[in-house]
């Protein structure tokens, strides 16, 4: 199993919770945004030493990684929304983007779109440049799963159901041809787990209160090896929800846990 764990911490020191929940659910490679001033030496010392922080080498990036020590990990690129790695298992070689989008509720829409055509860029790149063919891309999109930034073919370009990508994994509008994301997140969130998503927003008359900011996209070699997606609402028996939503406290997202079986 390989386990990847995406969480934008809001800035709060929460270092104990994080080693906690790395340790349970025995995470090969974190991600965090809004991490500024994390201690993750001391990630480091209470993991005991089995944990590396992938130390940024650009300023003011908004990505960190921690890797397992048994997963090589490789930065390809650095930008100050996005992160590029390739990461390597006993078993797998991932090609990982981390990313944190601008913030929909201050009008940045436009600059959201330009940074994705950006990310998707720099992908198509390095994919074809190291035939990577296992690509995640994990993060706090600030958008949710029907928003126009995921499904656009001139943005992510992601489905949300699996027999669309397996069906045919380009898309042909007019005479342009663009390789597929899938988006599994749908598939997850229910009423019967109460699985809703992970940021709360009740400040507009239209939202819809709950809100999958938090998500992952993988390309078609992925698909059938995702074993499970939660938004974890407790660490070490810790809850992380404050009433309704998530206690800000802690942070005012929820951590994405994402599972893969590996062959």
């Amino acid at each position: 199993m390989f386990n990847i764990l995406f969480w934008n911490i809001n800035g709060n020191h929460i270092e104990n919770l994080i080693s906690n929940c790395i340790a349970e659910n025995d995470v090969d490679i974190a991600i965090f945004t809004e991490y500024g001033g994390t201690d993750f030496s001391k990630i480091e010392n209470d993991l005991g030493k089995k944990y590396t922080y992938e130390k940024s080498y650009i300023p003011k990036t908004k990505i960190a990684m921690m890797r397992k020590n048994t997963v090589t990990v490789g930065v390809h690129q650095q930008q100050r929304r996005y992160s590029l790695y390739s990461a390597e298992t006993a078993l797998e070689k991932y090609f990982i983007i981390g990313i944190h989008l601008e913030d929909p509720f201050y009008g940045h829409d436009s600059t959201r779109e330009n940074t994705i055509r950006n990310i998707v860029a720099d992908v198509e790149k390095t994919e074809k440049t190291f035939e990577y063919e296992k690509t995640i891309i994990i993060g706090d999109f600030n958008v949710n799963p029907y928003d126009k930034e995921i499904i656009d073919f001139y943005c992510f370009n992601a489905v949300l159901f699996k027999r669309l990508i397996e069906e045919n994994e380009y898309t042909h509008p007019r005479s342009d041809k663009k390789k597929r994301f899938y988006n599994p997140i749908l598939s997850y969130i229910s009423e019967e787990n109460e699985m809703y998503g992970s940021f709360y927003y009740d400040s507009s008359p239209t939202t819809t209160y709950w809100h999958c900011l938090d998500q992952i996209i993988v390309r078609k070699s992925l698909v059938d090896n995702i074993e499970n997606i939660k938004y974890l609402k407790k660490i070490d028996g810790k809850e992380l929800l404050s009433g309704k939503k998530p206690d800000s406290c802690i942070s005012d997202h929820l951590p994405l846990l994402v599972n893969f079986r590996e062959v």
